[in-house]
């Protein structure tokens, strides 16, 4: 009713100021704000439009500014207007006038004008709003400009500075995301801390302020790996998370943002419980996302890959099990065109292809192939993850190539892994494990072929491998086997003695890094007796067939029963044995031989590709014991 009386008292008064009137500027400058203020709480359009309209005609009568800067007034007034009519209606045009009116303000609002902030800050809102619309990045700029100058000139303590500051902080925030530049990251972090500091404590937005500022310092982690950004991210989260309760709308997004955090925490210091605490926060973020809200898919998708982290760490199928089953959700809400498919795709197969490795399932692997081919597809050439997506579907054809021993498979292997070394440029991270994959790849190839280029182009590729490999680095231990293992393929070939010395040097290298209770050294000791072996039919020194049994004992005592080594390792130190008695005669070696090859031959059924040698070496030994 105030409102209503106040538009009537100043229509009165414009009625007694007709055309030609001293007053009739100040009454209809009156009017239109009455009409604006009473638009502002009742949203009937009719009052904007008759503000507009008493503007327009309050402008005639001011064609230039006077001292009083009436003009420019009048068309601030007239610029709010429109806008406010854009933001109800969507017309395009009354955004554009209000731009053109604001540049004509500014340009009567010159530097030293008591004004200037706020033409410069109007100015820059409404640019801002027509970047929104049109995505023009010129307007972006020039709105980031303008804004910038309009802080300046609102100091801390003035009482529009918040306003300007807020405005700015979006600006940038969108121009990071379209650009990623790093520049406008470190400013819009410096404006997040500024924004902080106004809200006191209690203050109804602060857990806003709060979450976005420390989201932006994750968003620099990513890009300087400052772990400082990354502690500081989790403070203020773990503070928005306590002003965002249970209840709260937004707790969802902090418990999501919050979980994020501490998984890359954990990426990059490994502890547990940074783990443990994510997958917590993951979970309960997780149950307050309803089916059909925005964010579930993406939320299913950080536990999952949480889930599988651990998987890795804890080796417990059902964290596994359940990365696959999360996974799956996500993709059913990431349908064919949503740009966060190709991610789950890509974790799907990673996590179907570890449980091939766990338990043998070729449906998982099939599975892993089909998901990694329809993640390629949607990753351009240029795209951040193309790279990793083709070294994991040829990771996994070669180890469907192991098991169903087809030639095309190999070959496609072979051919994304080249595409991906294209992708990962020297000093990329992941070059070294293209390198090692795709070595592998030529020298299996090599095994089948026998073509000498593929074993040629194995060593090539592996001494990069292993020169990108520095001291200390988790994959050195392997590269160093699968070099020596090439080296003395080659040896087999050509007998040059350098590549058979090379090779006992580099397995003798990577049983250092291979400890008492690794994995691998098995693996490697086997080879190192296989070496030095064959050093002895070379040169004939008796160390290296000591050696060589040595070490052929130690591998044999690591394989238990039901390994599928033990078999070869058996028949190999039974090689040796028979060696060292054809040297020194002991019969204690020859009926070792004898009952290693008759061990050998149990874990080698007909039909088995290594049974004739160890049915030859076994007649031979028995051949012996009956000569003696």
């Amino acid at each position: 009713m105030a409102a209503i009386d106040d538009v009537s008292r100043k229509q009165e008064r414009l009625k007694r100021c007709p055309p030609g009137h001293a007053g009739r500027y100040v009454a209809l400058c009156n009017l239109a704000d009455a009409l604006r203020q009473r638009y502002e709480k009742e949203r009937k359009i009719y009052d904007l439009n008759e503000a507009i309209t008493l503007n327009c005609d309050a402008l005639e009568l001011r064609a230039v500014e006077n001292q009083e800067g009436d003009r420019s007034k009048s068309l601030q007034e007239l610029a709010i207007c429109l806008y406010r009519r854009y933001e109800e209606l969507g017309t395009i045009d009354d955004l554009e006038e209000a731009i053109a009116l604001g540049r004509e303000i500014l340009v009567l609002r010159s530097p030293g004008h008591p004004r200037r902030d706020l033409s410069l800050h109007n100015l820059g809102f409404y640019l801002s709003t027509r970047f929104e619309k049109q995505a023009q990045v010129c307007d972006l700029e020039e709105a980031i400009q303008l804004l910038r100058a309009a802080l300046e000139l609102r100091p801390p303590g003035h009482q529009w500075r918040f306003t300007t500051l807020h405005e700015l902080i979006l600006c940038l925030s969108s121009k990071y995301e379209s650009q990623g530049l790093v520049a406008d990251l470190e400013e819009l972090v410096a404006l997040r801390r500024a924004e902080l500091e106004v809200y006191p404590r209690g203050h109804s937005d602060r857990f806003v302020s709060l979450h976005d500022f420390a989201c932006d310092l994750r968003r620099r982690y990513t890009k300087t790996a400052a772990i400082s950004d990354l502690e500081e991210s989790i403070k203020l989260h773990r503070a928005a998370l306590e002003l965002r309760p249970s209840g709260h709308r937004d707790r969802p997004s902090t418990l999501d943002e919050l979980s994020l955090c501490l998984s890359t925490r954990y990426d990059k210091l490994g502890m547990v419980a940074d783990l443990e605490e994510a997958i917590k926060f993951g979970r309960a973020a997780l149950k307050l996302l309803t089916h059909w809200h925005s964010g579930r898919g993406k939320s299913l998708h950080k536990l999952a890959c949480d889930l599988r982290k651990r998987f890795v760490k804890q080796a417990a199928m059902e964290d596994l099990e359940e990365a696959i089953e999360l996974h799956r959700a996500a993709l059913e809400l990431r349908p064919s065109g949503h740009r966060d498919r190709p991610s789950t795709l890509d974790e799907l197969t990673l996590c179907l292809s570890t449980r091939y490795d766990k338990l043998g399932m070729v449906a998982d692997l099939e599975e892993a192939i089909k998901f990694g081919r329809a993640a390629l597809k949607l990753l351009t050439h240029w795209h951040p993850g193309r790279g990793n997506s083709l070294h994991k579907l040829a990771c996994d054809l070669r180890k469907r190539f192991v098991k169903r021993a087809a030639m095309e498979d190999l070959e496609e292997a072979i051919e994304l892994h080249r595409a991906a070394l294209e992708l990962r440029p020297s000093g990329h991270r992941d070059r070294p494990s293209t390198l090692d994959e795709l070595t592998l790849c030529l020298s299996t190839r090599y095994d089948k072929l026998g073509m000498v280029a593929d074993l040629e182009e194995a060593i090539k590729f592996e001494r990069a491998a292993l020169k990108l490999l520095t001291q200390g680095h988790p994959g050195r231990g392997n590269s160093l086997h699968k070099l020596a293992c090439d080296l003395r393929k080659r040896f087999v070939k050509q007998a040059a003695m350098e590549d058979l010395e090379e090779a006992i040097e580099l397995h003798r290298a990577a049983l250092e890094l291979r400890p008492s209770g690794h994995r691998d050294r098995p693996s490697t000791l086997d080879e190192l007796t296989l070496c030095l072996s064959t050093r002895y039919d070379k040169l004939g020194m008796v160390a290296d067939l000591e050696e060589a049994i040595k070490f052929g004992r130690a591998a044999l005592k690591l394989l238990t029963q039901g390994h599928p080594s033990r078999g070869k390792s058996l028949h190999k130190l039974a090689c040796d044995l028979r060696k060292r008695f054809v040297k020194r005669a002991a019969m204690e070696d020859l009926e070792e031989a004898i009952e290693l090859h008759r061990a050998a031959l149990e874990l080698l059924p007909i039909g088995h590709p290594d049974r004739p040698s160890s049915l030859y070496e076994l007649a031979c030994c028995l051949s012996r014991r009956h000569d003696k």
